[in-house]
């Protein structure tokens, strides 16, 4: 469905045409016309997939696509090779790559993670002794965004269901804060046009207040010298510029720029307030505004956290069974929760527990499985594991007995296989388990929650 000029709520169409001057009918012909599909490939599961597809010029895994093809269909997607992410959204690789040093270990949170875009894009960036909490407060995205981390394969993240005020009981912990706000959802009205339905000019009031409200309660737990990223997929000047004034008056933040291309088409803001504002006729994208503010200096974040408490799980070193699954089990230190491994890598030991004391955790580092009378039963994100070792028993699956495995449908195997259990691959990367019985029968541990609903296209 493709939006007519006429569509946009009246009060919406006039203050934009006076917000874009003569730059409006150009901006109302690209409303009309359909939304760039665009992928993010996984730099830790390299595919030649997409490699020649248009390269994102602000991001250096980001492809634009000719054609959006069915994602469901594709194996490598239920793998983690790639994450389908809206373009302009991506800026956030390159704002990041010129502010921070990335190779530093750095303490990251992305307040409203759901449903893990920019965790996922975050996870590729970081080094890999960096710490990312990826937060949700509303259950069911909290659980698509563990989801979502677990296909991308990393292990150093931590699934928090918290408030943002519940983050001010960590004072200056984090070197950096992202803050993707709830917003209008202007810049997304040609893609998803049911959110002009849901416009109105109060529902932007009542956005920006929100959007105080939350930067509001996140910025204590900003480390002094850190940095804050605050965006929104709206038009709105009242949810971005007034929002960027407000946090320059209201806190010890000071807005930063960087110099960016001329011909990306990206509207930069003045210097005296930086940001950076996506209209869908200038860029191939949608709508979207990212601004980066620094904490003045103070004490480091990383002073704060060594002096935080001792540890008071009980962890342990690889046992003989660890070091069967995974590549470099001495990376970390393990604890069994009601049968429960999990893997914590050890540079984030002191984290786990001083965030464990304040927020609520869904996830965190590798979930490894069940432990029965000794043996692992793996978890099926243990499958989609970076970490996994590559001596594992594997059956390689060609892409339709791969889709079929995925649909719970009967998949050719090789024969005679011996009975025990199988990784599944595509391409090399896991997608589950299987486990061959002493009978010949095939079990397929594949989630029934995850599978494959439709095979329309096969």
């Amino acid at each position: 469905m493709l939006l007519k000029p006429t569509q946009l709520p009246e009060r919406l169409y006039l203050r934009l045409q006076k917000q874009l001057g003569d730059q409006f009918y150009a901006f109302n012909q690209a409303m009309t016309t359909p939304a760039p599909s665009s992928i993010r490939l996984n730099p830790g599961k390299p595919t030649e997939l997409f490699q020649r597809a248009e390269a994102i010029p602000w991001c250096a895994q980001g492809r634009y696509l000719e054609t959006r093809p069915s994602f469901t269909l594709d194996p490598l997607f239920h793998a983690g090779a790639y994450y389908v992410q809206e373009a302009s959204s991506m800026f956030l690789a390159h704002l990041l790559t010129k502010l921070i040093d990335l190779k530093r270990d750095l303490r990251v949170l992305d307040l409203s993670a759901a449903p893990g875009g920019k965790a996922t894009l975050l996870q590729s960036l970081l080094s890999r002794d960096s710490l990312l909490v990826a937060n949700e407060i509303i259950s069911g995205r909290n659980k698509i965004l563990g989801q979502n981390l677990m296909r991308w394969g990393g292990d150093n993240h931590i699934v928090t269901q918290s408030d943002p005020k519940i983050f001010q009981r960590l004072p200056g912990y984090f070197d950096v804060v992202l803050v993707d706000a709830p917003c209008s959802g202007e810049g997304l009205m040609r893609k998803e046009p049911t959110a002009i339905h849901e416009w109105s000019e109060q529902n932007v009031q009542l956005c920006a207040s929100r959007q105080k409200r939350i930067l509001g309660d996140v910025v204590p737990a900003l480390a002094p010298g850190g940095f804050l990223i605050y965006s929104t997929c709206t038009f709105s000047e009242t949810e971005n510029e007034e929002n960027m004034r407000w946090l320059q008056k209201s806190t010890d933040l000071d807005p930063v720029g960087i110099d960016i291309p001329a011909d990306w088409g990206i509207q930069v803001l003045n210097t005296d307030l930086p940001g950076y504002r996506f209209y869908p006729h200038q860029v191939k994208g949608e709508g979207f505004f990212i601004a980066a503010f620094r904490k003045r200096a103070g004490e480091s974040a990383r002073q704060r956290a060594s002096k935080s408490g001792t540890s008071k799980q009980r962890l342990e070193s690889a046992n003989s069974e660890d070091r069967h699954w995974l590549s470099s089990p001495d990376r970390y230190h393990f604890l069994t929760r009601d049968q429960h491994r999990i893997a914590l890598p050890k540079t984030f030991r002191d984290d786990y527990q001083i965030l464990s004391r304040n927020l609520r955790i869904t996830h965190s580092g590798l979930n490894m499985g069940k432990i029965y009378h000794g043996q692992l039963k793996p978890a099926p994100e243990l499958a989609l594991s970076q970490a996994l070792s590559s001596n594992l028993p594997s059956v390689e699956l060609d892409r339709e007995s791969a889709l079929d495995f995925l649909a719970h449908s009967n998949f050719h195997l090789p024969e005679n296989l011996k009975h025990g259990r199988y990784l599944v691959t595509h391409n090399g990367y896991g997608l589950g388990w299987i486990n061959v019985l002493k009978t010949g029968q095939v079990r397929n541990n594949y989630p029934s929650a995850w599978r494959i609903l439709q095979r329309h296209g096969k």
